[in-house]
């Protein structure tokens, strides 16, 4: 806590204090020391009110406000008087925390809002006017109480021009409508006083104009308060006037349009520029080329949500997000907890975790160059580079004596987009991560390894999927379905109809059972699968309703912002780290040019339908059919609403490593264990080591079962290092054990294959799915 300091209690004032708190000692026995100074300015004149309020809140101590704010508010509670509140409530309004007073700055003034006492009466109503002091829910409140003030022409003259001043504040657009009537009522006033005070509380709230001025112009060389402040009124607005004249000037000097010339239809453009350079407080750093794509992005944001500009380097990360590939030594990568650049997961066919490397290790430098102190996007560029070259780095792992050197061969890495597993039920897991340009490519290779495997029903999981590539949905479908089958069509006011099969060949097709999740962050790609799969009968969806994206978009280079050229070392059309290339605008990085996205079409699935969520004027849904229902509808639901709290604890518990740590602690002694556990605990915590003394020293509300769960998180992590392969999903998404809606969907294919889910031992003990109460009987 911060705030300004004042002068302490002169010795004089303080020896008087003493003598008060003598002689009202019963009073004040619980809080002597505050207690003492709210009855000192019970009886002290309202502006020694203030200095106490400041010598109260130099009291607070900075590391427990709320403890002071709770001994204030009931001391003054147990004092008398009307400044003993106001004295309260003004050392209230001077501490500075993260949590604001106003609900007791209310109930503290409240009264003295009422009071007989004009002064004090007119200091409470200053204080409800400060509406950054009380929250939305109280605003009401404070308003009415104001308002009552204001309206009332037999409350006092001064304390009515206090209510109208803070009605302004925290009053609606009618309250400071009536807050302005109010005030221009004391310029007819036949009290000369009362017209001035009226004309100096509408300039101070900015009202421009009118008989207020006339009033100010007539005072202003008076040697009095009021005269003083209103030259500076008058000073203040003369100053507008200069600077406005200035700006127009300014305006006819740099060849700018005047609002009577129409021959310019982007004349605002011009006049918004003008007025940024001369006004804004960013005026003289902006640059102009930031401004043109501020521009840019305004303009085609506002057509649609999809629709966007690309700066060079946005389009260089949104391409990387299509195309995931690039030279590099293959790892995820991020600062952790402590503040050091390390690698979040290997990727598990990459260099980096052939060479040894692993989750957590921090990377200390790169080419003898200290990361520490450099931003990610500097640290990821040292380490990519050109496929088949060296890069020396210096890394460090919990248990090393020393920090180690490796050399490692960067490799061209693609990030997969298919992770996938067999889960128990024999059935194959595939999730398929986003619709990049190398999906179809691995999707036939995990369909191919989980036949193999045995499956007997494939769940597609496209959840958290938003979608990429609309070829790439087309060649999804057309690995599960035979023959010459429409999968979408496009349509657009300039884009014609086209439609999109898949093709009419041999070609391997999966004809196990199916079925896909879906939620609501499915869209676009996602939608496409899941709808065209639905549309012809080949797949049960399960989850909830997708997001509802049914818009096509198209990528243009700008001709305007070329890219630079460069030298294509390996043929891919790609500029890559390490190919050479002309920077043209010398800022030391290779810029591919400005680049939009446009929507230019609708897609529609084989039924017709389309699933775009489209709003009216009104912000109501054009057609409730949106999106793709799912055929069962299922919450994930990994905690219930009542359970919330639990994420505060979580994260808490998270950021203190609490549940890697103890991992960490006994993963190597347990390996075969953790292990098993990855695949299955049966809901069981005494199986982890050790168990009831870690969740003993949690000291947490948090259930046994909660921490059993977050436990297995971090062990499904750590062993995905020891088998050079992650789990698919993310915690309870894509974990049989604890995702509803995989269960949901498992079980609608064992029912297919005349099986049941509670007969497979995996399941027996972690089922989140309801049942109907009616017996089961095995399958035979």
């Amino acid at each position: 806590m911060t705030r300004a300091r004042v002068r302490p209690l002169s010795y004089g004032v303080f020896a008087s204090i003493l003598w008060a708190a003598a002689a009202t000692a019963p009073l004040r026995a619980q809080d002597p020391e505050l207690g003492t100074v709210l009855q000192q300015a019970a009886a002290a004149p309202l502006a020694q009110v203030f200095e106490l309020a400041e010598q109260l809140a130099d009291q607070a101590p900075e590391n427990n406000v709320d403890a002071f704010r709770d001994r204030l508010v009931r001391a003054a509670k147990q004092t008398d008087g009307d400044k003993a509140r106001l004295c309260a409530a003004l050392t209230l309004r001077s501490l500075k925390s993260d949590t604001t007073y106003g609900n007791d700055v209310l109930a503290l003034v409240s009264p003295v809002a009422k009071s007989t006492d004009d002064g004090a009466r007119s200091i409470a109503l200053s204080l409800l006017g400060e509406d950054r002091l009380y929250n939305t829910r109280i605003l009401p409140d404070v308003r009415k109480l104001v308002l009552e003030n204001c309206k009332d022409e037999l409350v006092p003259p001064l304390v009515r021009i206090e209510a109208a001043l803070a009605l302004w504040q925290v009053g609606t657009n009618d309250d400071r409508a009536t807050a302005k009537q109010t005030l221009e009522q004391f310029l007819q006033s036949g009290d000369r006083d009362l017209r001035q005070r009226g004309a100096l509380a509408l300039a101070e709230l900015n009202i421009e104009g009118g008989p207020a001025w006339t009033v100010l112009r007539e005072i202003r060389d008076e040697p009095t308060d009021a005269g003083r402040r209103a030259r500076l009124f008058l000073q203040r607005e003369e100053q507008r006037r200069e600077f406005e004249q200035m700006l127009a000037r300014i305006v006819g000097r740099d060849g700018g349009t005047t609002a009577a010339d129409s021959s310019d239809e982007y004349r605002v453009l011009t006049e918004l520029r003008q007025r940024i350079r001369a006004q804004h407080i960013r005026g003289n750093s902006v640059t102009e080329q930031e401004l043109i794509e501020f521009a840019a992005k305004g303009m085609l944001e506002g057509l649609d949500p999809y629709s966007t500009f690309f700066t060079s380097d946005e389009y260089k990360r949104f391409f990387f997000d299509l195309n995931r590939e690039y030279g590099g030594i293959g790892a995820f990568v991020n600062f952790d907890q402590d503040g050091d650049f390390s690698i979040v997961r290997p990727i598990y066919s990459g260099p980096a975790y052939e060479i040894g490397l692993r989750s957590g290790d921090k990377i200390l430098e790169v080419d003898g160059w200290e990361t520490t102190g450099h931003t990610s996007d500097e640290i990821v560029t040292r380490l990519k580079g050109r496929p088949e070259t060296p890069v020396v780095l210096k890394v460090f792992r919990v248990g090393f004596q020393e920090p180690q050197t490796l050399t490692i061969l960067r490799r061209q890495i693609a990030v997969p987009a298919v992770n996938w597993t067999m889960v128990p039920g024999d059935v194959g897991y595939v999730e398929l991560i986003s619709f990049s340009s190398n999906l179809a490519e691995e999707l036939r290779t995990a369909l191919v390894d989980l036949t193999q495997k045995g499956a007997r029903g494939i769940v597609l999981d496209l959840r958290n999927n938003t979608g990429g590539f609309l070829t790439q949905a087309t060649d999804v479908v057309e690995q599960f379905l035979d023959g010459k089958r429409l999968v979408v069509y496009t349509e657009g006011p300039a884009e014609p109809r086209r439609d999109y099969y898949t093709e009419d060949r041999d070609r391997p097709v999966c004809k196990l059972p199916m079925a896909v999740l879906t939620n609501h962050f499915s869209a676009s790609a996602s939608e496409i699968t899941a709808g065209a799969l639905q549309d012809h009968g080949r797949a049960v969806i399960v989850g909830e309703r997708s997001f509802g994206k049914g818009s096509v978009q198209n990528l243009f280079a700008l001709r305007t912002d070329p890219p630079e050229p460069w030298e294509d070392l390996n043929d891919d059309g790609n500029w890559q780290e390490g190919e050479p290339y002309t920077d043209r605008n010398h800022n030391g990085a290779y810029d591919v040019g400005a680049h939009i996205k446009l929507t230019v079409a609708k897609y529609h699935l084989p039924s017709g339908r389309c699933p775009h969520r489209e709003f009216d004027k009104d912000g109501r849904i054009v057609d409730p059919n949106w999106g793709v229902m799912p055929d069962k509808v299922i919450d994930l639901l990994e905690n219930k609403p009542e359970d919330a709290w639990k994420n505060a604890a979580l994260f808490a518990l998270l950021r203190k490593g609490a549940f890697r740590e103890y991992v960490k602690k006994h993963i190597g002694a347990h390996e075969p264990l953790f292990r098993e556990l990855a695949e299955g605990d049966d809901g069981d915590p005494s199986r982890y080591p050790e168990f009831d003394a870690f969740y003993a020293s949690l000291d947490t509300q948090l259930t046994k079962d909660d921490v059993r769960r977050w436990i297995r998180y971090e062990v499904r992590d750590q062993v995905s290092d020891l088998r050079g392969a992650v789990y698919p999903g993310q915690r309870a998404l894509g974990d049989p054990q604890e995702d509803a809606q995989l269960q949901e969907a498992v079980r609608t294919l064992l029912q297919q294959d005349g099986r049941d889910i509670r007969e497979v031992a995996a399941y027996r003990k972690v089922l989140k799915i309801p049942f109907p109460e009616t017996p089961r009987t095995s399958a035979k």
